[in-house]
C-alpha cells in the first residue's frame, strides 16, 4: 500500500525520517509537496492529481488539516488515515493574530527571528534546551524559506473548519498526539479521536508538537504497528 506524508507547516520531508522505513515496508513512500499553493483546497488538490488511486495518508499539524481535505475531496482513494498534531477546528483570533503578527517580522525580512522565536512552541517545555532538536528546526526552515513559509501561513489561516467531516471517515484512522504539545493542546487530538468512528488514539508521554523528533522510536512503533493493522498482507 503506497503512503502518502503530509508535512507540517515549516518542515522538510526531514520531519518524517524516524518512520519512512517503518512505511516503506509497505510499499512506496511520498512525501506531499506543500510549497505551491496557498489554500489547504489546492494543497490537497495538488496531492491527489501526484497520488496513485488508493493510499495511506498521514498528516501533522498543517499536514493534518490537508489530510481532512484530502478525504473531504476523495473519501474513497484515502484506505487508511493517521493524524498527528492536528486540529479540526479553525484557528481562534488569537491564533489568527500570533500568525498575522509571525507573518509581519518574515515580511520584515526577519524569517531567521521568527525561526528561532518559534521553536519553543513547537517542542515540549522540557526539550526547549535541546541542541539536537533545534538544529533540525533550523535545517528544515532554511529549506523550506520565507516565502513558502508566508504561503503556508495564509492557507492554514483561511482553512475550513472540518469538525462536521469526522463522523463520515470510515476507513482505519489513528489520531496521534504529543502529551506536552503547547501549539495544539492534546485535547484537540482527542476531539477529532472521538468523532472519527473506531479511531485509536495514542498520545505520546515526553512529547510537544515537535513529536517526530522528540520521540523518534516511540512514534516509529506507533506507525509501523498501525499500517500492519491496516495492511495484515504484507
Amino acid at each position: 500500500m503506497p503512503t502518502i506524508l503530509v508535512p507540517p507547516l515549516l518542515c522538510s520531508s526531514l520531519v518524517y525520517g524516524p518512520v519512512i522505513d517503518a512505511a516503506w515496508t509497505h510499499g512506496s513512500v511520498t512525501v506531499a509537496d506543500t510549497r505551491h499553493d496557498d489554500t489547504i483546497a489546492g494543497m490537497a488538490a495538488r496531492l491527489l492529481r501526484d497520488a496513485p488511486e488508493e493510499f495511506a495518508l498521514l498528516g501533522t499539524s498543517m499536514g493534518g488539516y490537508v489530510a481532512l481535505e484530502v478525504v473531504r475531496q476523495a473519501p474513497r482513494r484515502v484506505r487508511a488515515l493517521a493524524l498527528v498534531s492536528t486540529s479540526a477546528r479553525r484557528d481562534t483570533p488569537e491564533q489568527r493574530a500570533s500568525r498575522e503578527h509571525q507573518s509581519r517580522l518574515v515580511e520584515a525580512g526577519e524569517f531567521d527571528r521568527l525561526v528561532e522565536l518559534a521553536f519553543p512552541g513547537v517542542v515540549a517545555e522540557q526539550h526547549e534546551t535541546d541542541p539536537a532538536l533545534l538544529g533540525v528546526w533550523r535545517a528544515m526552515a532554511r529549506t523550506v524559506g520565507a516565502q513558502v513559509f508566508l504561503r503556508q501561513q495564509r492557507a492554514v489561516m483561511a482553512r475550513a473548519d472540518a469538525r462536521e467531516l469526522l463522523s463520515t471517515i470510515d476507513c482505519p484512522t489513528m489520531v496521534i498526539h504529543g502529551a506536552d504539545d503547547r501549539l495544539i493542546p492534546v485535547e484537540r487530538g482527542e476531539e477529532i479521536a472521538r468523532a472519527i468512528p473506531g479511531a485509536e488514539l495514542v498520545v505520546i508521554e515526553d512529547a510537544g508538537h515537535f513529536v517526530f523528533l522528540e520521540q523518534p522510536e516511540v512514534i516509529a512503533s506507533a506507525v509501523a504497528g498501525f499500517l500492519d493493522w491496516m495492511d495484515p498482507s504484507r
